[in-house]
Order: C-alpha cells, then structure tokens, then sequence
C-alpha cells in the first residue's frame, strides 16, 4: 500500500502546523505568519468538519481579536474550508508575534467549542513570502 498525502495551499514541505480538534470541527496545520517586529500576522489553517455546518467567528492571537475577512466562515457539513492568503484572510494587527517563537491561539466558532493551541510563528519568507497583506 503507498501513502497518500493531502495537496495543501502551501507548495514545499510545512512540518510547522498544528492540528486540534473542536467537536465536530478539525483543525489542521494551523500555524501564525509575522512581520519582523510581530505586530502584523496572518492565520494559515485548514478546516474540516465532519457534523452540520458550523461558522469560524473569531480568532483570538496573543489576546487580540481577528474575525475572517467578510465575516463569520462557514465550514460546510461534511466539508472543508481555509484561511490563508489564497483563500479567506484572518489578519491580525497591533498583535505580539514574534517569528520563531509559539503564541497562543485561539478558535471561537458559532456552535463547536473554542480550542486554542500553541502556534509557531513563522516569519514571511520562503515559502511564506507574500502571505502578509501589504501595509
């Protein structure tokens, strides 16, 4: 048997994710990505959900609130969505990120519980590069 691998939104290997669960709704290779002084960052995940459709309200990095752009996400029933610079953005401004280090960040949805995990801060380069809105 060969092993399979997910095509992600990201070209390279990203073995700097984290993955948690929140009832219903998977949380995959969530990771945060910053500017050189941590005060500008952006969400990268990737949502499953395996129960009724749910919504991504807010994202809570280090404390300050973010919501996805145009509002509330929907994670389709039995169904996947991201956030990232392809896709829906979850910008953060004013925030303390500083690349290298792990912040805590927080998932508050519209019916699933809020889980929060412990994110690498990446800085926007590499593969990164371009993540970032332009100021």
């Amino acid at each position: 048997c060969g092993r399979g691998q997910a095509q992600t939104q990201w070209s390279g290997s990203s073995p700097h994710g984290v993955s948690a669960s929140a009832g219903d709704i998977g949380i995959r290779n969530a990771l945060v990505v910053a500017d050189e002084d941590g005060r500008q960052a952006t969400i990268l995940a990737l949502f499953t959900n395996s129960g009724q459709p749910d919504e991504l309200v807010t994202v809570r990095v280090a404390g300050t609130d973010a919501e996805p752009e145009g509002g509330p996400l929907t994670i389709p029933a039995r169904g996947t969505v991201s956030v990232g610079p392809d896709h829906t953005r979850v910008d953060v401004t004013g925030v303390d990120a500083q690349p290298g280090r792990r912040v805590d960040v927080e998932f508050i949805f519209a019916n699933a519980p809020r889980v929060s995990i412990s994110a690498l801060v990446q800085p926007a380069e590499g593969i990164y590069a371009g993540a970032l809105q332009p100021r």
